[in-house]
Parts: C-alpha cells; sequence; structure tokens
C-alpha cells in the first residue's frame, strides 16, 4: 500500500508542475519530494541493498516519521489558499488541487501508521514470521534436494500419515 501511495505522491508532484504555480524554491521542494518518493518505492520493495541496510528505513519508526514528514511538507508545499474563500477563485483546476491534497495525506497516514506499528512491536512479529518463513523455505530446499522419500520428511509432513 505504501508503495501505491508514494507512486501517488510522484503522480501529484508531477501535476503540481503543470497545474500549480511555483517559483524556484518550490520547484527544489518538488523535485526532492519526488526523489524521496522514488526512495520510498525502492524501500518498500526492497530492490536496493543501500536502503535495506540504512537503520532510518528499516526500522518502522524513523521510517513513519519520514513518510509522515514527507507527506506535511508535501501538503504545505502544493497548499493553495482561494484569495476570497470560494473555491472557484483557485487558479487551477480543482480536481487536480484535491488529487494532490489527497495524495500528500495519504502519506502522512502511512506514516503515522508505521508509527503506531512499531510502538505496538509489530516490527519484532514480521521480522519473526520472515526468519521462520525463511527457515522453512531452507528445510523444503533441503528436502527436495535429498529426495522426496526421505524418512525426515515423512515423519515430519501431517499429511504422509
Amino acid at each position: 500500500i505504501t508503495t501505491l501511495v508514494a507512486i501517488l505522491l510522484l503522480i501529484a508532484q508531477v501535476i503540481s508542475l503543470v497545474y500549480l504555480p511555483f517559483d524556484g524554491v518550490e520547484l527544489l521542494l518538488k523535485i526532492f519530494l519526488s526523489s524521496f518518493c522514488v526512495m520510498i518505492i525502492l524501500n518498500e520493495l526492497e530492490w536496493s541493498g543501500i536502503l535495506r541496510s540504512s537503520p532510518l528505513l528499516w526500522n518502522w519508526l524513523p521510517r513513519g516519521y519520514m513518510y509522515a514528514f514527507i507527506g506535511l511538507v508535501s501538503v504545505e508545499e502544493n497548499n493553495l489558499k482561494p484569495s476570497s474563500g470560494a473555491l472557484n477563485t483557485l487558479p487551477i483546476d480543482y480536481t487536480a488541487a484535491v488529487f494532490i491534497e489527497t495524495a500528500s495525506w495519504m502519506m502522512f497516514v502511512m506514516g503515522i501508521l508505521y508509527i503506531s506499528l512499531s510502538l505496538c512491536c509489530c516490527q519484532l512479529i514480521q521480522t519473526k514470521m520472515r526468519e521462520n518463513y525463511k527457515e522453512r523455505v531452507a528445510e523444503r530446499k533441503k528436502i527436495f534436494e535429498d529426495g522426496l522419500t526421505s524418512l525426515e520428511f515423512r515423519q515430519n509432513d501431517p499429511t504422509m500419515t
């Protein structure tokens, strides 16, 4: 889900380049936010070894703070206030503004979710489940390499009674 939200936020940054007025500093913020979105996508898909070994991105608590911060920066950076309080006075297409705001708030919510799950020790549960899965895969590979008629396999498999 976080990967999808990061993709939506990346799209929102591109849309904001087209539909929103911006100056040099805002352009730099859009570039930084876009690069953070790419980094989030790579981190969530576990495609980059550099990102996987980073304690900032591996631990869910700092990851949640970073995601929430990116979402809030995107909300503030793309925040347009109508001059007279009416939505029809916005200088852009309202649909684009809603999409940008929604994607930004979704990233903030994902950050809060990571923080909450970290405080509930859910990362420990996930780590144990992954270790258990790796052990079971290694065991099955060994069984497959030794042959399916292995005595150990027949004794431990509940389907072979």
